[in-house]
């Protein structure tokens, strides 16, 4: 059917006209991994979409063109300023368009319910009114320029990894309401709506979120009017007709599983009025988002241009710096009683400082899954220090010592001991990759790749024509090592099909038919098999490693058990190494901390131990990280001037907290990590960041330890037991003192703060001006928090408002501005918002836990209720 040449071909309604059933069908899921499915015959262009949580990556999830490593999104809340969250969004845009893509795969809003959620670092806050006001501004930014989306996720109550697919998060309407739609709410109601919603894999009151017609259609389209687009997340779409008619506009990824000829089937075979416009509305709104995005009106060659756009990686300088600044912003000084930091460069001219811990050489620059990026380069706390302290011309003797081992599976290859080559100077890619049709190795090499990270992630990079056939493949990988110590040195493998791997000629890990599940790779791998050998340094050996899909793997749509489980089919695989470690790690660490005037200790996680498929299992450091820590307390001769940086995602506990004199938490800055961190240490930039999470002094305090139904469920059930009592909430109703309050963090100058004004406004808010004075020595920023809390019971305490100054020089002032809305107070009672009557105090605090400035008292002499 050829298209009428006299109708705008943008013209939306004009389109829907001329779709074919099978052509509308096809709109209502992805055509790959990333991309829409485009109709030459009427002009429509394929929507691009990228995650993700740490920038815009691109189509490949390793080894594709690099791009902006941003810190993780916890640290950016962690700077709890709504200019730094535009400029983030900001900076995405112009990244996105550097990826060719329209539509981006965050931000996540869910709410950290519990400090050991794998993708806590994924998200801003614990707490939904913080979560929702930096939501606002990234999203605002982001798409200001109108050529980009934003697309807010995971709806809902996807706070755990656990039997992410298939769990029942059992939640009661207030708790649900108030905590965990909230962020999702404060933000479709924004001025800035993002194009997109993502819905969660797990169920919510027994039914899946892409089939959540409550959620989906009742209060997201009906109560909260939002009229754009919503996808499924990957392999998320659980049923053909029923997700149609809750309002799931998009299944993804394709080639479609839960759509495709079964939709048009079921189309075909139910022509009632309901599914029709149910087909219609979702068609609708996937035009609607192309034509905003110019993909309508296109020719036929334009259209299929649509999925083969080039990527790039491209990053201005002062992008970079901004980045770098942002960063600085958000790390936490949590402790600094002896005044240990900053080290000024007055201060450090003909001293010695030690770099010691796991991350001080090689730090994570962000968490695992969805989050994962190919920078464009990596900054580390040692080389970005000793490159600050070299520019700026200081006499400073800087060591190194690792002291403490953490690494969750043997650390990925490094690319100055690994070559697909043969030849000293490794200057060419680490791993030759030749692919095969069936599982034998036989037959044409059908394609190669080099790649540069033994994590073979083949989700979205195995040759197209073997992922789009759906047959079983095999791959063979050649590379050389060259040891740089001789010793008894691990190698390992963890695949989500077969593998093997031969050194040096001999069959070293045999890890086929594996029967053991691991959490690589989303937890689709195998567990880690391990085995050792006696290396010599600067010898040069040869590696092989051969992987296959299991024999029963198909990626064909008619595959009844392909539903949420793409990553599955792919025969990816992690190669690890490790050289023998030295058995005196802690006490040669202590010796050269004692040979030192400063101590740098650099701990954490990492993107093993906090990543999208699986929770982490202990608050505690991994390894031996507490034993360095503990150690370096107790035998250095000035424990004073160590200092603690430790690097994650998400809370752990600090057994020796009160025994520290100095605590820097870093969080994963992203490529921008070591430089930022060296601005901090060395006074460049004052530590502004205010924690987005309460910091438990130890897992035991939370109401999760003694329930399992509570954390990680039973039965496949997760009861919210503790309801609306989510992080700092908890420890005030339940009266436990956490270890820091939700909103501390210190700096290297003191400030003061008053109320300067109060009044009721006509829109039913209150508006406070606050004059805060940089009352110490050094420059620095200022947060003002406001909390709420009805009269005479300060436990029921909410943050309302914040706002954060600019950098203030010592002894200047600067008034800020805030408001706090009435129905930014309500509680959800019995279908409707509720603000019953009495006085509510307002009060400016430095944490959750320390508000001590009365701003306001209201009275709201009778009950208040909104119905949306």
């Amino acid at each position: 059917m050829a298209a009428d040449q006299t109708k705008s071909s943008d013209d939306i309604d004009y389109l829907l006209s001329q779709l074919t059933d099978a052509e509308k069908v096809s709109l209502l899921s992805g055509a790959d991994d990333w991309h829409t499915v485009g109709i030459e015959r009427l002009g429509i262009g394929a929507l691009k979409v990228t995650d993700g949580p740490a920038g815009a990556r691109g189509q490949l999830m390793v080894d594709g063109p690099q791009s902006a490593f941003l810190p993780a999104p916890v640290l950016q809340a962690a700077t709890w300023c709504r200019s730094d969250l535009k400029a983030v969004g900001r900076l995405l845009c112009r990244e996105m368009k550097t990826k060719s893509a329209q539509i981006l795969a965050a931000p996540t809003i869910c709410c950290a319910r519990n400090p050991l959620g794998g993708r806590n670092f994924e998200a801003f806050s614990e707490d939904p009114f913080l979560s929702g006001a930096l939501a606002i501004e990234y999203v605002a930014g982001l798409q200001q320029t109108g050529e980009v989306v934003a697309t807010a996720k995971h709806l809902v109550a996807n706070e755990q990894e656990t039997e992410r697919f298939t769990v029942d998060s059992v939640i009661d309407e207030q708790t649900l309401r108030e905590i965990y739609l909230r962020p999702f709410e404060s933000l479709i109601k924004s001025s800035s709506p993002p194009g997109c919603v993502m819905t969660a894999y797990n169920l919510v009151n027994g039914q899946h979120m892409d089939e959540h017609a409550y959620i989906l259609r009742d209060i997201l389209r009906t109560e909260w009017k939002f009229d754009g687009l919503v996808m499924s997340d990957w392999g998320g779409t659980n049923s053909t007709v029923a997700s149609v008619l809750a309002g799931c506009d998009l299944e993804m990824p394709g080639p479609p599983v839960q759509r495709g000829h079964k939709l048009l089937a079921a189309l075909e075979s139910n022509p009632s009025t309901e599914f029709q416009n149910a087909v219609g509305g979702s068609c609708r709104r996937l035009l609607t988002l192309a034509k905003k995005m110019n993909l309508l009106g296109l020719t036929a060659s334009q259209v299929k241009d649509s999925r083969n756009r080039p990527e790039r990686s491209a990053t201005s300088k002062a992008d970079l710096q901004s980045l770098r600044e942002i960063v600085a912003n958000g790390h936490v000084l949590l402790k600094n009683s002896a005044g240990t930091l900053p080290l000024s460069p007055s201060r450090l001219p003909g001293k010695k400082v030690a770099f010691v811990g796991p991350n001080a050489k090689s730090c994570t620059a962000g968490g695992g899954g969805s989050a994962s990026m190919n920078p464009q380069y990596q900054s580390q706390p040692l080389q970005a220090f000793q490159e600050q302290v070299s520019q700026l011309k200081l006499d400073v003797e800087i060591h190194h010592a690792q002291g403490a081992y953490s690494s969750k599976w043997l650390p990925l290859a490094s690319s100055h001991q690994w070559s697909a080559n043969p030849t000293p100077d490794h200057a060419s890619d680490m791993l030759r990759v030749d692919f095969y049709a069936g599982l034998d190795f036989s037959g044409p090499i059908i394609e190669t790749q080099y790649r540069n990270n033994s994590s073979i992630d083949l989700t979205d990079s195995s040759p197209a024509c073997l992922r789009e056939s759906g047959k079983p493949y095999c791959f063979r990988v050649t590379t050389y090592v060259t040891p740089d110590t001789s010793g008894c040195h691990q190698f390992s493998l963890a695949s989500v099909g077969n593998s093997r791997l031969i050194v040096d000629g001999q069959l070293l890990v045999d890890n086929y038919e594996w029967t053991e599940p691991g959490e690589a790779f989303y937890a689709f791998s195998s567990a880690e098999k391990c085995a050792s050998v006696v290396m010599t340094q600067g010898k040069i050996y040869p590696i092989i490693l051969e992987a296959a899909t299991k024999e029963s793997d198909t990626l064909m749509e008619d595959d009844a058990e392909n539903t949420a489980h793409v990553w599955s089919k792919q025969a990816s695989v992690r190669l690890g190494y490790l050289e023998e470690l030295s058995d005196n790690m802690v006490s040669e660490a202590v010796e050269l901390a004692n040979a030192c005037d400063y101590t740098v200790v650099v701990v954490g996680l990492s993107d093993e131990w906090e990543s999208e498929g699986y929770d982490r299992r202990s608050l505690s450091l991994p390894g031996n990280q507490n034993e360095l820590i503990e150690t370096m307390l107790e035998h250095t001769v000035h424990p004073e001037n160590v200092i603690v940086v430790n690097q994650s995602g998400s809370p752990v506990e600090m057994p020796w907290a009160t025994r520290a004199h100095t605590i820097l938490q870093s969080w994963y800055g992203g490529q921008e990590a070591g430089y930022a961190l060296a601005d901090v240490l060395l006074g460049l930039i004052s530590p502004s960041g205010r924690l987005p999470v309460t910091w438990p002094k130890r897992y035991s305090d939370l109401p999760f330890e003694k329930s399992k139904e509570s954390w990680p469920g039973v039965e496949g059930r997760v009861h919210y037991k503790e309801r609306t009592g989510v992080g700092y909430r908890w420890y005030l109703r339940n009266g436990v003192e956490p270890q820091w309050w939700f909103g501390h963090g210190l700096s290297y100058t003191s400030f003061s703060t008053r109320v300067s004004q109060s009044r009721e406004c006509a829109d039913q808010s209150w508006e406070i001006l606050a004059e805060v004075e940089n009352t110490g020595s050094a420059g620095g920023r200022h947060v003002v928090q406001i909390y709420s809390w009805p009269c005479g019971d300060e436990h029921q305490k909410e943050l309302r408002s914040f706002e954060k100054t600019e950098v203030l020089a010592p002894h200047a002032r600067s008034e800020v501005r805030l408001q706090v809305k009435l129905r930014d107070m309500a509680y959800w009672r019995e279908g409707r918002w509720t603000v019953a009557a009495g006085d509510y105090v307002l009060g400016i605090g430095e944490s959750a836990g320390a508000v001590d400035i009365v701003a306001a008292t209201l009275s709201v002499p009778i009950t208040l209720t909104w119905d949306f």
